[in-house]
């Protein structure tokens, strides 16, 4: 089960990265087997996919750049966790990672502060994306196809810019060390205004 959701125009240019995204987990998973998923791992570890996809995608990334931020003292250093660029558009990704439990999302507030932290990685004219990463996981058994709907129902009633989610039927029952199950991943986007 696989989707995205682009509602804010600004953010078209990513639809062939997000693409690709759901083909680097793919890879990911075929090299390392079933004792690893990329999801598993922090937001470090899937920017390092996210951009894969971007290169894929004929766009370029720099991991943790710095920039110049505009204050009311004067321009300062700045660090975004991402700059992703075509040679059209660029954006700068302040990242995080959840691990909510498949039943109980409750992401909103943790993408509206992901994207206030995005707020102070560039210039305001720049375009700025909190990425949230989400992958969800229950304990002692896989989600239901049931609980994965759900799961899809409640990602698309989050107010972002851009949503997409991978819930791979191959890996599903996969589950880390602790004995948690983690049925895939989601990534929110939210363009940081002000």
């Amino acid at each position: 089960m696989q989707g995205m959701i682009i509602s804010n125009p600004k953010l078209e240019f990513l639809r062939p990265v997000l693409e690709r995204w759901f083909d680097c987990i793919d890879r990911y998973n075929a090299v390392r087997g079933d004792g690893d998923a990329p999801y598993w791992h922090d937001e470090k570890a899937n920017l390092g996919l996210l951009s894969a996809a971007a290169w894929m995608a004929e766009m370029v990334t720099l991991q943790h750049t710095q920039t110049r931020k505009q204050t009311e003292d004067g321009e300062r250093n700045s660090r975004a966790d991402l700059l992703l660029a075509s040679p059209e558009t660029r954006a700068y990704f302040q990242a995080t990672q959840r691990w909510p439990r498949v039943n109980s999302l409750d992401l909103t507030q943790a993408l509206l502060d992901i994207t206030s932290d995005a707020k102070r990685v560039s210039h305001a004219s720049d375009l700025r994306l909190g990425c949230l990463f989400a992958a969800p996981q229950k304990a002692q058994q896989g989600a239901t196809p049931e609980e994965l709907q759900d799961m899809v129902d409640d990602l698309q009633k989050i107010n972002t810019c851009a949503v997409a989610w991978y819930f791979p039927y191959a890996y599903r029952k996969l589950r880390n060390e602790a004995g948690h199950y983690h049925p895939g991943i989601a990534v929110l986007l939210k363009e940081a205004h002000g």
